[in-house]
């Protein structure tokens, strides 16, 4: 626990002096979290439990979403794999349908936006990933199949007066 906390420290510390340092920790930690397996199961969920716990939120304060998604998920895919499993089959099993439904947002967003008089440089679609579908499931107390949110649509514009003017046209189409 001590060499722990050093270890933290320091890395604390190397990043108040070049931010650059965490994307170089965050990358690696990245890569050891792919090639887990090969390790002996209690070491496994140490790391996996602070990726999770310290990781994760760090790749999310430097805004790395996609870091931050794939950290988590790996961490739940160790430290609850049963429920990982379970969960990625039937996430796999909705992807046409979910992938169908970003399609048939996109659109309808899209020509709102021209009506509005928006300028955007992007509109995309994701699906959740495993973890954050988890996390409401637990919350939530709910099944796989109550879970609503199951994709989000990303929008990218210019201004804070457009970020509003696309929440707005979002409110416009949908409840």
């Amino acid at each position: 626990v001590e060499e722990q906390s050093e270890n933290y420290r320091k890395l604390l510390l190397s990043v108040a002096k070049d931010a650059r340092v965490i994307i170089i920790k965050l990358a690696d930690r990245l890569h050891n979290m792919r090639t887990l397996e090969h390790l002996q199961q209690a070491r496994r969920e140490r790391i996996a439990t602070e990726t999770r716990e310290i990781y994760a939120p760090l790749a999310h304060r430097f805004g790395m979403a996609n870091v931050k998604a794939e950290l988590e998920d790996l961490a739940f895919k160790f430290l609850e794999p049963e429920e990982y499993q379970m969960l990625a089959v039937q996430v796999a099993a909705k992807r046409a349908q979910r992938e169908e439904m970003i399609a048939g947002l996109r659109t309808p967003l899209e020509q709102e936006l021209r009506r509005a008089g928006i300028q955007w440089s992007d509109v995309s679609g994701r699906p959740k990933h495993l973890w954050s579908i988890y996390e409401k499931m637990v919350v939530k107390g709910k099944e796989f199949d109550e879970v609503q949110d199951l994709v989000g649509v990303r929008v990218i514009v210019d201004s804070v007066k457009d970020c509003y003017g696309v929440l707005g046209a979002i409110h416009a189409l949908w409840k």
